[in-house]
């Protein structure tokens, strides 16, 4: 995960050794990780 980056919704993430789905479209911040941030990820 990068800071900056923009994700849009369907994409898939490898972090922490799970997979993820973006939610919803946005732009990376600080904190926003998959795992603190459920309104965005979904685990896979």
């Amino acid at each position: 995960m990068v800071g900056g980056t923009v994700y849009q919704a369907g994409d898939t993430v490898a972090y922490g050794g799970a997979t993820y789905r973006c939610l919803q479209t946005h732009q990376a911040q600080p904190g926003w990780e998959p795992p603190n941030t459920p309104a965005l990820w979904q685990r896979v």
